[in-house]
């Protein structure tokens, strides 16, 4: 029996963000495991065309990846058995469901099953939607999909598999759900070998990466590792209780240095982006991974880009990340009014913590950025613009660097109900709809603030982010000429590296890695 896992060419909006791809860890994961049950497993990156990643529809849509015809070839040519497509996002569901019509009008006898995060927050859109997904993996996909691929090989029926939702009569049934991995530890590490990572590396280069990094020659080497799943708080807008639950389980330190020391060894990776939805809540655990990798000489930097949480972090813990070569930490901080955090989102965060730890940031000189959200229900515009005020506030005490976003209502969030319950939104919004709202799009007029208000705020925002940004880096130029200049004169050395314009603008961010000359700036 033939497997392929395919992730299907993205589609950009107009107005929602640049085209960019990273690694589809989902289906490394998925693929490791089959194969450790010795099944014959192929993947598919159809996002992954080096020579012209973009092109455009006809609308003005971008396209990144292969074409549709592409599509078609590359599944038709493999001759699977059963095709998995991974749907992570929900601006992307159009995609999942075509590359599903297309694998059917090849061979209507292909089984074919969509996984991801989109697909455990609304499954019964892939049933009403189209007639050609046979299956919908709901949660964590690596022994749902290998269930799957075992009933398939023994000729057994597809039917009340746990974890999966199917097509029943006019409608769909869930059946019940399958218990979360307890032990990660159980899971091989993802079968890069069945991707082209210098594929990756080369698109990285060329500017597609989807994640903020400090870049340095080099930096394109990047892996992205999830070293833990679940989160146990219960902020309004997250949907990683969807898919991964609500226990936090974790791998062990001693696996996750094994498993950088085999990408830094097999791969030349330079750069790690842990991408944990909550890394730091143990804090013995991330401190035992960050001492692994200093006393393992393990010569890379990293970073958090998904962000922790501010109240799990120490000063100690924070010097250990310098040490071991942290380019920047985000923290979630999301609103600069304790009512609201309390209240509102629920984020059991007190504000002096953040306070106490951007401290700590400035005294051991490490960089740090912050998320920020305004346009909650119940918000007034008062409350937002504390949000903006401390926001600026942390960038020019502190040097924690702001980033603001608009309250989204994503799917099978308590702020989606909320929002569709308070008729804020009066039907769910749509993949496009939702794309450009992630991008500053003001969609909903609050039932306590208007879209004026919020347009008024982050103009008001941006507005203080360039004059703060502006004079803090012209007064680092000064302070520090001849490690701009070292960096600079490295940089434009690299005549294939095309983000040059970004990593000068990142320079002037992330400043503490230039002032304390973290290694790769001598090689």
């Amino acid at each position: 029996m033939k497997i392929l896992l395919v992730r299907p060419p993205a589609r950009y909006t107009k107005g929602s963000t640049k085209p960019s791809t990273s690694l589809p860890l989902g289906l490394l994961y998925i693929a490791s495991v089959l194969e450790k049950n010795a099944y014959s497993i192929e993947i598919y990156d159809a996002q992954i065309k080096i020579d012209l990643p973009i092109s455009y529809e006809q609308d003005g849509d971008m396209h990144l990846g292969d074409c549709w015809e592409s599509v078609k070839g590359e599944i038709a040519k493999r001759k699977p058995d059963l095709v998995g497509i991974t749907c992570p996002f929900t601006t992307q569901i159009e995609s999942a469901i075509k590359t599903a019509e297309i694998t059917k009008k090849i061979n209507k006898t292909i089984i074919t099953v969509v996984g991801g995060s989109h697909a455990s927050a609304r499954p019964a859109d892939f049933f009403l939607k189209t007639d050609a997904v046979d299956l919908v993996c709901v949660g964590e996909g690596e022994y749902v999909f290998l269930d799957i691929a075992k009933a398939l090989a023994n000729k057994k029926s597809l039917e009340d598999i746990p974890g999966t939702v199917e097509r029943y009569n006019d409608g769909v049934k869930i059946n019940r759900a399958r218990p979360y991995i307890q032990d990660l530890d159980e899971l091989p590490l993802p079968a890069y070998h069945l991707v082209n990572m210098e594929d990756y590396f080369k698109l990285y280069k060329d500017g597609f990466s989807g994640r903020p990094a400090w870049h340095y020659p080099g930096s394109e080497r990047t892996v992205s590792l999830i070293t833990s799943r679940g989160c146990p708080f219960n902020c309004v807008f997250c949907s990683i209780h969807i898919h991964m639950g609500r226990m936090w389980r974790h791998h062990s330190s001693e696996y996750v240095l094994k498993h950088i020391e085999f990408l830094v060894s097999k791969y030349g990776a330079k750069h790690i982006h842990f991408e944990d939805d909550n890394l730091t809540l143990n804090i013995d655990r991330f401190k035992e991974i960050l001492q692994g990798l200093v006393q393992g000489n393990i010569n890379i930097t990293w970073d958090t880009p998904n962000g922790i949480r501010v109240d799990t972090m120490t000063e100690e813990a924070l010097r250990y990340c310098k040490k071991s070569g942290c380019t920047y930490l985000i923290f979630g901080i999301e609103s600069g009014n304790q009512e609201v955090l309390d209240k509102i989102i629920c984020k059991q965060l007190k504000l002096e913590n953040v306070v106490q730890v951007a401290k700590w940031c400035n005294r051991v000189s490490l960089d740090a950025m912050s998320f920020f959200v305004i346009g909650f229900p119940g918000e007034t515009k008062e409350d937002m613009q504390d949000s903006v005020d401390f926001a600026l506030w942390l960038y020019q005490k502190y040097a924690i660097t702001p980033t603001l976003f608009i309250a989204t209502p994503l799917p099978g969030t308590r702020l989606e109900k909320i929002c569709l319950e308070k008729k804020i939104i009066r039907v769910e919004l749509s993949a496009g709809e939702l794309a450009k709202m992630t991008q500053g799009t003001i969609l909903m007029d609050g039932d306590t603030y208007s879209a004026q208000d919020i347009s008024f705020l982050m103009k008001r925002f941006y507005k203080g982010y360039k004059i703060i940004f502006i004079y803090s880096g012209l007064l680092f130029l000064i302070s520090h000429p001849k490690i701009v200049l070292k960096f600079i004169f490295r940089l434009f050395n690299e005549k294939k590296y095309k983000t040059k314009k970004e990593a000068i603008l990142n320079m002037l961010e992330f400043k503490n890695c230039l002032k304390t000359n973290l290694p790769y700036i001598n090689q």
